[in-house]
């Protein structure tokens, strides 16, 4: 399987989402940020988490 890479976000909350989840902060060749994951789950997890949050600021 090939690793996931989706758009960098500056918002800290989103970063420590990614730690949580086993990603990591990597550059593409240009030299731009991307959030890195080197399986599925490690993307899920991070996706859940940050859905997690949205519903609890909807609150």
């Amino acid at each position: 399987m090939y690793p996931i890479q989706i758009v960098f976000s500056k918002n800290p909350i989103d970063q420590r989402h990614l730690g949580q989840s086993g990603g990591t902060i990597s550059f593409t060749a240009c030299g731009l940020p991307v959030f890195h994951f080197e399986t599925q789950e490690q993307f899920l997890t991070y996706m859940k988490l940050k859905g997690e949050a949205a519903y609890n600021e909807s609150r």
